[in-house]
C-alpha cells in the first residue's frame, strides 16, 4: 500500500497536513507542489483534484482532497492516538471548531496573507487597506471567541491534542509574515506555543522554510 501526500508546506493548508502525517509516524511519500510554478495548475495534477489547489492524498488509485477531510483520514490510521475521539459528543465538538476554522478562522487568517505576503511574493503589488482591515476585523473578532473557549483548556478539547488543533493552529505559522495579531490573545499564545514545540510541527516546518519578513 503506497500513500503520498502532494503538498506545499509553507501554506497552511500543506503543512497541516504534513504536520499531522508527522505526528502519527504514517509513512508516505512526500511529493512537492510548487504553487510559486503554477504546478497546481498542470494536467498532471488537476487529474488528481480538478479545483487545481492543494493537499492532496492519493492511495493505492483513489484521491482525497480537502486538508481537513485529508488529517482526518489520517488520524483515522492510527485510533490509538487519541487525534479523533471515540465518543460520538467529543467528534462532533471537534468538527464543529474544524468546520468553524473553515468557515471563518482560515479565511480571516488568509486575508491577511495574501495581502501582507503573498500578493507581493507572486508580484500581485502592495496590500489593499480596505481588505487588510476587513481581515483584521474578522480575526480580531474570530481570535476573541477561540482565545475565551481556550481559557482553562490544554487543547481545543481539553487535555488531549486532536486533529481541531492541527486545523486552528496551522495559519498561525505565517504570524510573522502576515502581521496577524496574536500577541492580543495571552490563550491563544500559550496553547500555540506548545503547537510549535511539537517535533512534528517544526519538522514541517523545516520541510517548507518560509522567507523571512522584510
Amino acid at each position: 500500500m503506497t500513500l503520498k501526500l502532494h503538498a506545499f508546506p509553507p501554506s497552511p493548508r500543506g503543512f497541516k497536513v504534513v504536520a499531522v502525517a508527522a505526528h502519527l509516524g504514517i509513512p508516505h511519500e512526500f511529493v512537492f507542489v510548487d504553487l510559486t510554478a503554477g504546478t497546481q495548475k498542470s494536467p498532471e495534477f488537476t487529474a488528481l483534484n480538478p479545483n487545481q489547489r492543494m493537499p492532496v492524498l492519493e492511495e493505492d488509485g483513489w484521491t482525497l482532497w480537502e486538508s481537513d477531510a485529508i488529517a482526518q483520514y489520517l488520524a483515522s490510521k492510527k485510533p490509538e492516538s487519541g487525534m479523533l475521539p471515540k465518543d460520538e459528543k467529543s467528534r462532533a465538538d471537534m468538527n464543529r471548531w474544524m468546520f468553524w476554522s473553515g468557515a471563518h478562522w482560515d479565511p480571516a487568517c488568509a486575508t491577511l496573507i495574501f495581502e501582507r505576503f503573498v500578493k507581493a511574493m507572486f508580484g500581485g503589488g502592495g496590500p489593499d487597506p480596505k481588505e487588510v482591515e476587513k481581515g483584521l476585523t474578522s480575526f480580531n473578532r474570530l481570535a476573541a471567541i477561540l482565545n475565551a473557549h481556550l481559557k482553562g483548556r490544554k487543547f481545543v478539547l481539553g487535555d488531549q491534542i486532536t486533529v481541531a488543533d492541527f486545523t486552528l493552529g496551522a495559519p498561525l505559522i505565517a504570524t510573522e509574515l502576515a502581521g496577524l495579531p496574536v500577541q492580543d490573545y495571552p490563550e491563544i499564545v500559550r496553547w500555540y506555543a506548545q503547537l510549535a514545540a511539537l517535533p512534528a510541527w517544526q519538522k514541517a516546518l523545516a520541510m517548507g522554510q518560509m522567507p523571512k519578513a522584510a
